[in-house]
């Protein structure tokens, strides 16, 4: 049994883990790869890491790999500039390339991308790459404008399904 200090800081390790630049970085390199030398912006980025980690959201998608938590789609507004640290530390250990184009940045994977995301063996990383398969074969057809417009028509659903739950208990 683990001692109450080894507890606290197990606990304090931890805490800083979840959605921090390092796993949101992971996450991208994760969608880059499954899409080979495609490049993608900063926006779809964003879009697509929402996605994977909740494709249970998507009618006919697979489980999702997070939980269904209230509000879930507010994660869409806040992770942008996660997003760009996490790409920007990926790109300082040499994992992705940045195409400066006068339509904007994009991020692709480079030379040792695959390599490093092949030390990865738990059972969540598979599932994110199996989902960011889904996500690119499902959603990858899709235009700017269209992904725009469809994430704009579901992100009321998107974790809004607990809305009504706290309408009632206040009630």
């Amino acid at each position: 049994m683990n001692s109450e200090k080894e507890e606290r800081l197990y606990k304090k390790r931890n805490l800083y883990l979840f959605n921090t630049p390092l796993e949101i970085g992971i996450r991208a390199l994760v969608i880059l790869n499954t899409l080979e030398s495609e490049y993608l912006g900063i926006d779809r980025l964003v879009i697509y890491d929402y996605l994977i980690l909740h494709t249970g959201d998507v009618v006919g998608g697979p489980p999702s790999v997070h939980p269904a938590t209230p509000h879930r789609s507010g994660e869409l507004i806040v992770k942008r500039k996660a997003m760009l640290e996490g790409l920007n530390l990926m790109y300082s250990k040499g994992l992705i390339k940045i195409h400066f184009l006068e339509t904007g940045i994009e991020y692709g994977t480079s030379e040792t991308s695959n390599l490093f995301l092949e030390h990865f063996t738990s059972v969540y990383l598979q599932n994110l790459k199996e989902n960011a398969k889904w996500v690119v074969n499902n959603l990858h057809v899709y235009s700017e404008s269209d992904l725009n417009q469809y994430v704009k028509s579901n992100i009321d659903r998107w974790g809004g399904e607990f809305i009504n739950e706290a309408l009632i208990r206040e009630i």
